[in-house]
């Protein structure tokens, strides 16, 4: 039992329950495993963190005469920045409720504590992604129409279908977005559940007809098509989370086909974290009477490439 005091009060944190408690928030996390890590900073760090950026090189390589000297060519680099911040949340009990109840109060709490660390850490990163430059608006069954400024300019009037999957992934690989080399070189797409709603049969079919040889790799996915894996979201990507104002606003579109989906490559996300997420039992106070326990997270979250020329995803979105 590792023990920490602040001030006149302190805190009590077990690094097996931690882990446990990180082990089984894992699966329930679907942005967050696409998160690349800069470091874990430790302590007298600062406050924030620098990772450099490196884009493409600026002209490409070619042919060289006997005497001529190598061609040169530079590749632009610039510094991403994250800033740390703390996150967190508590339930207090009471010697009371802890002697005299029937059933474990602890274990209700930590449930509770671990699924609203789940949404709210994947709240964070799916505001990341929603940074992105790229915007597909499905404007009909066929066609579509795309933006590069980070805002949407047209209403959604399709459900996601193969023809806007196939146009989404192209238009990826016409970038040179890398997949993910632990996936053989496919792309990733989370769908909240209305987006994925309609592909759901579709993706049946396909995989007890196509893909006998399909494994699932990652937390919530449901399915491949296309080169693309399919993650099933019922939060982030549903819900506006605000970690300041401690809400999540439920999003809505016009025309009620879809909501929220993004497709993407490496790299997406980036996170440097100062402590891990824990589990935090509150100093017991008050002779015993005060008790409560908290989920505490010291971290912070940054989108890789905001800009269109260097996007890695892109957003199946909605102007309304």
């Amino acid at each position: 039992m590792a023990e920490t005091w602040v001030d006149q009060s302190g805190y009590l944190t077990n690094t097996k329950l931690n882990k446990k408690f990180q082990m089984s928030a894992q699966p329930m996390l679907k942005f967050r495993q696409f998160c690349d890590f800069k470091s874990s900073l430790g302590k007298n760090q600062g406050e924030s963190e620098n990772w450099l950026r490196i884009a493409d090189v600026g002209t490409y390589g070619g042919s060289l005469a006997e005497t001529n000297t190598m061609h040169e060519t530079t590749q632009a680099k610039t510094w991403g920045t994250i800033t740390i911040t703390e996150y967190g949340n508590s339930i207090p009990t009471t010697g009371k409720i802890k002697t005299l109840s029937q059933f474990d109060v602890d274990q209700y709490v930590k449930k509770g504590l671990m699924n609203d660390m789940v949404r709210c850490i994947d709240g964070l990163v799916e505001r990341q992604f929603n940074s992105c430059a790229l915007r597909y608006v499905g404007s009909s069954t066929t066609t579509y129409a795309l933006t590069t400024n980070g805002t949407a300019t047209s209403v959604n009037t399709s459900v996601l279908n193969s023809y806007h999957i196939r146009k989404m992934a192209l238009e990826l690989k016409k970038r040179n977005v890398p997949g993910y080399n632990s996936l053989n070189g496919d792309f990733v797409m989370i769908n909240s559940v209305e987006a994925m709603e309609s592909l759901a049969g579709a993706l049946e079919t396909v995989n007890s007809d196509v893909e006998s040889g399909y494994k699932q790799l990652l937390a919530g996915e449901v399915g491949r098509w296309y080169g693309v894996r399919f993650v099933e979201d019922s939060f982030a990507s549903r819900y506006t989370y605000d970690s300041s104002a401690r809400t999540a606003t439920a999003k809505s579109w016009a025309q009620a086909q879809s909501l929220d989906g993004y497709m993407f490559g490496a790299d997406t996300v980036m996170e440097a974290i100062a402590v891990r997420e824990e589990i935090r039992a509150k100093e017991t106070t008050d002779y015993g009477r005060s008790h409560g326990l908290a989920w505490y997270y010291l971290g912070g979250f940054v989108i890789v490439w905001d800009t269109a020329a260097n996007c890695r995803i892109i957003k199946w979105d909605s102007a309304s």
